[in-house]
């Protein structure tokens, strides 16, 4: 199963695979589940990504996530890299991100008459 139809497809762009797609976002949404675990157990101290925390230490721990990914693309760039390590990477800042994203919609409940986004 792929995203979009035959006719939307560009020939040098392969589609996204929906089944893929499925695995990494729950592989998000069990990285934040871990990473709600280790804040409450106080590994974040202050900077926790989720309900509760303020935007600018919310944007710091999601840089530094980026930068975790840079630096492995770095290391695999040069064959230095971990298998799996870029994966595990990216999954934790969409997961910082994704926290982020539902944080604010929280904030954002009953000030604009609406749930999600549309």
């Amino acid at each position: 199963m792929v995203w979009g139809s035959n006719e939307d497809r560009v020939p040098h762009i392969p589609p996204l695979n929906l089944w893929i797609i499925e695995g990494v976002v729950a592989d998000v949404v069990r990285e934040i589940a871990r990473q709600d675990d280790l804040a409450r157990d106080g590994k974040f101290g202050d900077t926790h990504i989720l309900p509760g925390g303020p935007n600018a230490d919310r944007l710091i721990v999601l840089v530094e996530e980026v930068g975790e990914v840079a630096t492995e693309r770095d290391e695999a760039r040069a064959d230095q890299g971990t298998p799996g390590k870029l994966y595990e990477e990216l999954v934790q800042t969409a997961a910082c991100a994704v926290a982020w994203a539902s944080a604010h919609l929280e904030g954002l409940e009953g000030k604009t008459g609406r749930s999600g986004v549309s």
